[in-house]
């Protein structure tokens, strides 16, 4: 089952206000929808300019989620390729961070996304569930991944890029293994996901435990 929560407006607009209400809603629906994976596809510039107490608030519910033995996916953030440029979000020690890795592959002559996918290491430094200083976890392909449109137009899906498109990749790849192994932790699908990973042969702050290997993570 797919339960799906909106928290930005019609233009892709948002706060981070919108998503903490969005995950005590995750909280509360727990005992009808027992959610095991939440993926969040959306990045935030940096922490620098919001309210403080919100942004402990938003830490407090993916520490609590964790503890509910959810997994969180979020991604990356496309403000690479600098380092300590992830997205607070995905930074997060209670969240899968997952960054954006096409090879050489890129649409249209467009910058190839692991240039531009977010890059780590993290900054929070405050978590007690992984160790935060090594994100992101993981890649995914993110370039022409086609997907709904927002836009009121005639075409229903489009084609789109960026580290919002890889970390769907990942949640759909570990619903695939709860269905296959319902049996385990979050912990353990965490571990199983970033042990079967393909080493890119990169630095860890660019592709993380390498790239997303469903064959091998289902295996």
């Amino acid at each position: 089952m797919l339960v799906c929560g909106k928290v930005l407006d019609r233009k892709g607009g948002g706060s981070l206000k919108s998503l903490i209400h969005g995950l005590h809603w995750i909280t509360e629906i727990q005992n009808i929808y027992p959610v095991k994976i939440l993926n969040i596809s959306i990045e935030m510039e940096s922490e620098e300019h919001i309210d403080p107490k919100d942004w402990e608030q938003f830490k407090r519910y993916i520490e609590l989620l964790w503890n509910m033995d959810m997994i969180v996916i979020a991604a990356a953030g496309n403000k690479g390729p600098n380092p300590m440029t992830l997205s607070p979000i995905g930074e997060c020690g209670g969240c899968v961070c997952v960054g954006c890795h096409d090879g050489t592959y890129s649409a249209n002559g467009g910058r190839l996304c692991n240039e531009y996918s977010g890059r780590g290491p993290g900054k929070d430094r405050t978590s007690t569930i992984a160790n935060p200083l090594k994100k992101p976890d993981i890649v995914a392909p993110g370039t022409d991944i086609v997907s709904c449109n927002y836009k009121y137009s005639n075409m229903l899906y489009i084609a789109k890029s960026g580290t919002s498109m890889s970390a769907p990749i990942v949640s759909g790849a570990c619903a695939l293994c709860m269905q296959k192994y319902p049996q385990l932790t979050n912990v353990e699908l965490r571990r199983r996901l970033l042990y079967s990973a393909a080493d890119l042969g990169q630095t860890w702050n660019i592709q993380g435990a390498g790239m997303i290997r469903i064959d091998k993570l289902l295996h």
